[in-house]
């Protein structure tokens, strides 16, 4: 994990907080970041754990503009995914599954 991704992890857990307040239940990075392997064109791959999940829109909608900050500051663009926190312990799609496999807390 580089120095980016370490400031860019507690911003992006500080914004989410304050927009989720209680409902934030995990947050998690999968992809090139969490396995180490970031190049200079990669983007953080945020998976974002909430109590639920009433409309995935909304999230995309409600974290958008924090995603946008933090993208334009530290210069990589972070694609979010949400998830209920039933299915992130339970469900078993291939994402899920490979996602708890190389998941880095944040």
């Amino acid at each position: 994990m580089n120095d980016l991704s370490t400031k860019l992890r507690l911003d992006l857990r500080s914004g989410l907080a304050a927009i989720y307040g209680p409902r934030l239940k995990g947050l998690f990075l999968f992809g090139s970041y969490a396995r180490g392997q970031a190049q200079s064109e990669s983007d953080l791959d945020v998976l974002v754990v909430l109590d639920r999940i009433d409309h995935y829109g909304a999230e995309i909608d409600r974290t958008g503009h924090l995603a946008s900050r933090l993208s334009l500051e530290h210069g990589v663009t972070i694609s979010r995914v949400f998830v209920s926190q039933a299915d992130w312990k339970e469900r078993r799609t291939a994402f899920l599954v490979n996602a708890r496999a190389e998941a880095v807390a944040a």
